[in-house]
């Protein structure tokens, strides 16, 4: 399916991710990964692929905490040409700081944004908006407190039994030890109005669905320019999707992202070593439990043999970068490997995979 390709993708490559505005007035990144496997649809009946993935983010900084941002990125399949797709977002936020040594953050932020994909799956194609707001307050050296609420509406061109307004909180406190120790306790609640659901017979049509994520992240330094970071996360659905008996009656189910469809456990362990002349080497494991509430589990012949399909995945991976700047251009080269295996009640998705990644960027 095309969201464990995307997921997957995403795991294994440097990510563009906006921050706070800064003092220079443009700035630009780039960055072109590659990724090879042997299931790129993570199914029981493998099939390999090789995927270029192009993006870029260019940024203009105006005014004391304004900023314009744009963000693009492509997915191109070399075998499988219908997985190909674009996505694009214009972002506009103002990000103030205040406070004893501007420790302090407030954030406001209207982005658009679309999605196109081939005609295979053009049930995907959307266009959307997303509205952030979030605080961050620092009032010690060693305590912090950040909340967030994002409210982000998607119309889907060719689905709109899809078309959905979210809203998402969440907040966390971060504390600092004399040890070297980080700890972050965090909790979040989803919110989910399927607009476009229409009703199946007489009576309020149901549309809501609803989430609840809680987790806790600790970092430790070791020794200079060694560190560990462990991170634990479960999230509970409050109603099974509201939207999924629909999905799997189509004859392409094909999904977004895994809120509101799936809860259950992820937690994993990751230990990054910084070396001489730009160079760091990162390994980790991470395991996931998910279980989707009303997916039918079935074996191969097509017999349900359980109510909702159950996952889980062991993911062990390695990284080693390397940086380096050529003045105010800083170039960034990633090469990855991870290998996932995917145990299911549902024989279709019973599985594993190896993906290779290969990523270079430069940054203005």
């Amino acid at each position: 399916m095309k969201v464990a390709t995307l997921a997957l993708l995403c795991a294994v490559t440097t990510g563009l991710v906006a921050g706070p505005a800064r003092a220079q007035e443009f700035s630009a990144a780039g960055a072109v990964g590659s990724v090879w496997t042997d299931n790129v649809f993570l199914m029981h009946t493998p099939e390999w692929d090789v995927s270029i993935l192009p993006s870029l983010k260019a940024g203009m900084d105006f005014g004391t905490a304004w900023t314009l941002q744009y963000d693009g990125a492509a997915e191109i399949f070399t075998s499988h040409t219908d997985l190909t797709s674009h996505d694009h977002a214009l972002r506009l936020q103002v990000n103030p700081a205040f406070g004893p040594d501007g420790r302090n953050e407030f954030l406001v932020a209207l982005a658009v944004e679309t999605l196109r994909n081939q005609a295979a799956y053009d049930g995907l194609n959307f266009v959307g908006g997303t509205l952030n707001a979030a605080v961050s307050l620092e009032p010690t050296t060693w305590a912090a407190w950040q909340a967030g609420v994002t409210i982000r509406y998607r119309g889907f061109y060719d689905d709109r039994a899809s078309d959905a307004l979210d809203a998402l909180a969440t907040t966390e406190v971060r504390f600092t030890l004399p040890s070297r120790t980080t700890l972050t306790p965090r909790v979040g609640y989803g919110f989910r109005y399927n607009l476009g659901l229409k009703g199946q017979g007489q009576g309020r049509v149901d549309r809501d669905d609803h989430q609840m994520d809680v987790g806790l992240h600790i970092s430790q330094g070791l020794w200079a320019q060694g560190g560990l970071q462990a991170d634990y996360s479960y999230r509970y659905l409050l109603s099974s999707s509201q939207a999924l008996a629909r999905k799997l009656t189509q004859t392409q189910f094909a999904f977004l992202t895994s809120d509101f469809l799936a809860g259950g456990h992820r937690a994993y362990l990751k230990y990054k070593q910084m070396l001489p002349r730009g160079w760091s080497l990162t390994a980790g494991l991470e395991f996931r439990t998910l279980e989707f509430p009303g997916w039918p589990a079935t074996d191969l012949g097509g017999t349900v043999v359980a109510s909702s399909r159950q996952d889980r995945k062991l993911i062990p991976m390695a990284s080693l970068g390397y940086t380096h700047a050529f003045g105010a251009i800083e170039l960034t080269v990633t090469a990855s490997y991870s290998y996932i295996r995917q145990w299911s009640n549902a024989a279709d998705y019973d599985t594993q995979a190896h993906l290779v990644g290969l990523n270079v960027g430069l940054q203005y």
